[in-house]
């Protein structure tokens, strides 16, 4: 009879392929779930997804790559806590959930909050691979944790996901130690302060639509191919080939200048 040994080391891990349970036993993962293992046997695991603490079954344990984690108390009380930072926690979760939004919005061709939330996944992606790498100094760790905070509570209060309340060093708050009179004023502080960057995003967009609009309206814009095929000069001397637009009609050349206009 098959015995399940309880796991020491091989506590918390990450599913790197999709599983679809056939039997009653086994528990369907999905690429990204993470497990929290419970015993093992051969080349099966037994345990849970933390989506569903309340689901048990046995999973591959090739499907799973592990990662550093430490186990507090034990039996079943175990509790298990990843070595990763909070923050790299926090960008991990956050990216699972806007991923599965981003596919809906695209199935229902919501384009312009698809591409949004394109760019704000695509932000986080980075950033997250910039605090692993583990090379940042303390100053731009502590401003880049700023920059994540923002973009990650910005995009929930978009898509009508739940408010995170942090403390004003980006934290998450502890319901369980922090005073419902604080819970309630930092709450407030968050949601002024995405509300005001909500209106900030929308003018900058207007501007920039209505600029557009000027630019396209009153400019005729034109492509020009250039071949280029000799060129010479002497050997050993210093040589620069210079291009410009002529205006017959002016008698003059077209020049570029700063602010976006020729004259």
């Amino acid at each position: 009879m098959a015995r399940w040994i309880p796991t020491k080391r091989e506590k918390y891990g990450v599913a790197i392929y999709n599983y679809k349970a056939v039997q009653d036993v086994e528990l369907s993962l999905q690429v990204g779930d993470t497990v929290h293992i419970l015993e093992m046997y051969e080349d099966w695991y037994r345990g849970y997804s933390l989506r569903n603490k309340s689901k048990k079954g046995i999973f591959p344990a090739t499907y799973i790559h592990l990662k550093e984690a430490t186990v507090q108390d034990g039996g079943q009380n175990e509790t298990v806590i990843p070595s990763e930072l909070p923050l790299v926690q926090e960008l991990t979760s956050t990216l699972r959930e806007w991923v599965v939004i981003w596919h809906r919005l695209y199935v229902e061709n919501k384009s312009s909050l698809f591409r949004h939330v394109q760019q704000m996944t695509y932000s986080l992606i980075e950033w997250r691979s910039q605090i692993l790498s583990g090379t940042l100094p303390k100053d731009e760790l502590a401003e880049l944790k700023k920059k994540v905070t923002a973009k990650i509570d910005y995009g929930n209060r978009i898509l009508g996901l739940d408010l995170v309340v942090r403390d004003d060093n980006g934290n998450i708050l502890d319901p369980d130690v922090t005073s419902m009179i604080s819970l309630f004023k930092a709450h407030e502080t968050a949601s002024k302060r995405i509300d005001d960057r909500i209106q900030e995003e929308k003018s900058l967009q207007q501007n920039v639509d209505r600029r557009g609009q000027s630019i396209f309206n009153n400019t005729h814009t034109y492509s020009l191919y250039i071949n280029f095929k000799n060129f010479v000069c002497n050997i050993g001397e210093d040589a620069e080939l210079l291009m410009s637009l002529y205006d017959p009609d002016q008698s003059k050349f077209i020049r570029y200048v700063a602010s976006g206009t020729f004259f």
